[in-house]
Order: structure tokens, then C-alpha cells, then sequence
């Protein structure tokens, strides 16, 4: 009973909030994307391969659990577009890897500039305190969920 008591209050507490989060952070994606004349998936390539700094194309694949079919298709695009670019491998004569342009760089820089003042004005009546202790829950959380425990049940991310 108690166990039950305690999922309706984490659903209620938690889960809701975190989706209305959730939300909120894809139509901020989607706004991005649209300003810099890509789709979600393109964007969503851009942000891996800023992460990695250089990334072959099945890794990439991999990362955004992606066909590579689907990753060349996009990467052409965002090639044509002036955003990415192929450099060879340097270990590997047979593979590329994909780095983004100067020009998708400073856009990059940019908007996570612009993320970063947009997220300290929502969080700006949220103590430093209760701040670290979110960061720590929401990492631990993060963990949690994309380590795909068998603790406890899987369940939609939708």
C-alpha cells in the first residue's frame, strides 16, 4: 500500500513536472532549429557532433539511434548547407569523420550562450542551494533512466 502511495506521489510530484520540462525544452529545440533553417533530427546531429568535436558517421549513428542511411542523408544536408564538414579519418583511410564549420561553430557558441541566460532566468528564484541539490537529483536521475536499471520498471519517455 505504502509502495502505491508513494508511485501516485512521485507520478503527481515528479513525473508531471518533468514532462511539462520536457516539453518546454523540445519547443525551445524546435524554435533553434527553425531559426537556423534545420529539421529537429539535424539539430539534434549538429549537438552530437559539437559534443564529440569529430565523429565518424556510424558513431554518429549510433549516437542518434539512426540508420547510417538516415545519418549521410542528414549530414549531406547540413554539408550543402555549410554547417558540417568531412575530413579524413586519420587512422582509418576507409572512414571520414564530420566536424562542424566555423560558421556552425560560432552559431553553436551562440545558442548555447542564449540557453544559458535563458536557463538562469528560469531558475533565477531557485537558491543556489536547492540548485546543486536539483543538478545532483537530475544527474542521478539521468543515470538512472539511461542506464536502463533493472530496478525497476521501463516506461514511456513520451
Amino acid at each position: 500500500m505504502d509502495e502505491a502511495i508513494n508511485l501516485a506521489r512521485t507520478q503527481e510530484c515528479l513525473s508531471v513536472p518533468a514532462l511539462a520540462f520536457l516539453r518546454a525544452m523540445d519547443h525551445n529545440r524546435s524554435q533553434v532549429a527553425a531559426e537556423i533553417g534545420v529539421s529537429s533530427s539535424e539539430l539534434r546531429a549538429l549537438s552530437r557532433v559539437a559534443e564529440a568535436g569529430r565523429i565518424t558517421p556510424k558513431m554518429l549513428a549510433e549516437s542518434l539511434e539512426m540508420t547510417t542511411g538516415a545519418v549521410t542523408a542528414i549530414s549531406s544536408h547540413l554539408v550543402a548547407l555549410d554547417m558540417l564538414t568531412r575530413v579524413p579519418h586519420p587512422h582509418d583511410r576507409r572512414s571520414l569523420l564530420l566536424e562542424l564549420t566555423p560558421a556552425a561553430q560560432a552559431t553553436a557558441a551562440k545558442f548555447q550562450n542564449e540557453f544559458q541566460v535563458l536557463f538562469a532566468h528560469a531558475a533565477r528564484n531557485v537558491t543556489p542551494e536547492d540548485q546543486t541539490r536539483l543538478g545532483l537529483l537530475l544527474t542521478s536521475m539521468a543515470v538512472i533512466i539511461a542506464s536502463g536499471s533493472e530496478d525497476g520498471p521501463a516506461g514511456p519517455t513520451t
